[in-house]
């Protein structure tokens, strides 16, 4: 593809020879937005195939009516089931009682899946992820984002089975050998006096989330991310 091509109607095609940075400025110029990397990086791998003009469009129409409702009735979401798709629908209300939301988009999976949803703190600059959903082939993952759970071990030790058996299970256990000692993707803590070590990186992933458990996760968030206002979730 030739450089001095480069217009809204290139088709994006990553890898073939047009700097990311070129299609980041393209992007902020139209938007007026300045996404993190990891942002802006999901959000163009998800218009792979588009013209630069339908890809701006599709994403002023998303930031326009951010209802992940509507998102998920796209046909690029015929792979997740009813069930699933309710799921992510009540999530995403339940979590913006907390002031987290989706941005208004939907990007691509990366190695986790075909699609994710990446929920953050809203009309803040520093993007720090407090969950993400997985949108697989044939299922949906919950991840959230958990530290200090030491803190937290009396709740943890009374939760539900399905909520506890995240932190106790072997999903995710730290694999490394020899032990690497000051690793920072190690997260290490006590549940019943067991010491249990788990990768950062693969932690606290609560597969084939449902809507009957979701008052649950909904109490987890609330235990590790408490509102400033309590009265923000008293009607959740």
């Amino acid at each position: 593809m030739n450089k001095n091509t480069f217009h809204e109607d290139t088709v994006i095609e990553l890898n073939k020879g047009i700097p990311l940075a070129k299609f980041r400025g393209f992007f902020e110029e139209a938007t007026g937005k300045d996404l993190s990397d990891w942002e802006f990086r999901c959000w163009l791998d998800a218009q792979t195939g588009k013209t630069l003009k339908n890809a701006l469009a599709a994403y002023d129409k998303a930031s326009e009516r951010e209802n992940i409702k509507e998102i998920l009735s796209e046909e690029r979401f015929h792979i997740v089931s009813e069930a699933d798709k309710a799921f992510i629908v009540a999530f995403d209300e339940e979590i913006g009682k907390f002031e987290y939301d989706f941005g208004g988009s939907i990007g691509g999976g990366i190695c986790w899946g075909k699609y994710m949803v990446i929920y953050s703190k809203k009309g803040a600059k520093n993007k720090n992820i407090v969950a993400r959903i997985y949108i697989r082939e044939n299922d949906i993952v919950l991840r959230l984002f958990i530290n200090n759970v030491d803190k937290h071990r009396a709740f943890i030790e009374k939760a539900p089975e399905h909520i506890k058996a995240v932190f106790t299970g072997d999903h995710g256990n730290c694999s490394c050998n020899p032990k690497k000692e000051n690793c920072r993707a190690r997260k290490t803590y006590a549940i019943d006096g067991r010491k249990i070590e788990k990768c950062s990186g693969i932690v606290f992933e609560f597969r084939n989330p449902t809507i009957a458990k979701l008052p649950d996760y909904v109490d987890l968030l609330a235990e590790f991310y408490p509102p400033k206002k309590s009265e923000s979730i008293k009607n959740r």
